[in-house]
């Protein structure tokens, strides 16, 4: 999917981030934060004209589709940029419909929330070009249906998380002067996977992409266990290079058989079944309390310590250099199993 951008007359309704009279040293900047990027730049320097040229040149020497990605400040301008793309031979175009850069908020057809917006867009579009359309939206379930229903081929959900920059503590200084959001960082995931969840009713009639925090093949997995029919990824290429491509799809692969699924279709949402909801959950303590308890693996077990600092109910001490676990106050909360390095502790239902 291309960089998105918008055509050249709504772009200049925008601030242009990369006007050297206006922000001489502005410029894309990005800066590691443990395992993403902290960024301060979101739109594309060059108009959808720039793109649509670019593309009717070099589609031919990608052996993968690509996607046209289509913002805009009003109706027209997402119909025009959307025909623009067809025209240059884009195979299908998705529309950036979820930005969090400020310059968008003051444009009602632009980065919102409202579902009724976003139908409006999304059948406009529709009906102007003959290429499948997406919606990239804010992961609300309502405005995923509001896609939906206004015919969308793909709805995508995720993305970026806002953010400041990271702090020099020698220099005293922020390590780039500006910054608005993270991407990449394994933590948006887990967003995610309850973006997908909130639209798991419709996930099986609609093409469910997701995206935010894949850097390993294993969260392409997750993606797909939850019900995305697709996965997006960036900040992977951005960090590692296009050469990690490969070892996601061997290790999907590589799952897929290990796990007998013999298609994505049989894989996709098998997770669901498995969770509770909130109420589910709060009324099995009754039945789990006391049954539910921590147990040691003796010869995992290196005496740190941790678990014993953690827990909240005093139901766990080292004892001879061992873990020892008090059965009669253990809670089953699980933090001791989530925090000891060893891998030593586990959950077990003592009742079964």
């Amino acid at each position: 999917i291309l960089k998105s951008s918008l055509v050249e007359d709504e772009y200049s309704k925008l601030v242009k981030p990369y006007a050297p009279h206006r922000f001489p040293m502005g410029r894309f900047e990005f800066n590691s934060c443990e395992d993403g990027l902290v960024f301060g730049a979101a739109m594309s320097p060059r108009p959808l004209e720039w793109w649509a040229e670019w593309l009717s040149k070099n589609r031919q020497s990608f052996k993968s589709p690509i996607i046209a990605s289509v913002a805009a400040v009003s109706l027209d301008g997402y119909v025009r940029g959307a025909k623009l793309m067809e025209q240059a031979g884009a195979p299908a175009v998705e529309l950036l419909l979820a930005c969090p850069a400020p310059y968008f908020r003051p444009f009602k057809y632009s980065m919102n929330a409202d579902p009724k917006v976003t139908k409006e867009i999304t059948e406009a579009v529709k009906a102007a070009v003959h290429i499948p359309v997406g919606s990239k939206i804010a992961p609300l379930s309502v405005v995923a249906y509001a896609a939906r229903q206004a015919g969308a081929d793909w709805v995508t959900l995720g993305g970026v998380s806002l953010a400041a920059p990271g702090i020099d503590l020698e220099r005293m200084e922020p390590k780039q002067p500006y910054a608005f959001a993270v991407s990449g960082a394994r933590v948006n995931k887990y967003a995610t996977f309850r973006y997908l969840i909130s639209v798991s009713s419709i996930s099986n009639v609609t093409h469910i992409s997701a995206h935010g925090g894949v850097q390993e093949w294993g969260d392409v997995a997750e993606f797909i266990l939850y019900g995305a029919s697709s996965v997006q990824a960036q900040s992977i290429f951005m960090l590692k290079g296009f050469s990690v491509i490969q070892s996601l799809k061997r290790g999907l692969a590589d799952y897929m058989d290990k796990k007998a699924f013999a298609s994505l279709d049989q894989m996709r949402g098998a997770i669901l079944p498995k969770l509770a909801t909130y109420g589910e959950f709060l009324g099995a303590y009754a039945e789990t309390q006391g049954n539910v308890i921590s147990n040691v693996d003796e010869a995992l077990c290196n005496g740190c310590g941790i678990c014993e600092d953690v827990c909240a109910f005093d139901a766990i001490h080292v004892i001879g250099g061992v873990a020892k676990v008090l059965s009669s106050s253990c809670e089953g909360c699980n933090l001791c199993v989530a925090d000891c390095p060893t891998k030593a502790i586990s959950l077990d239902n003592v009742a079964l």
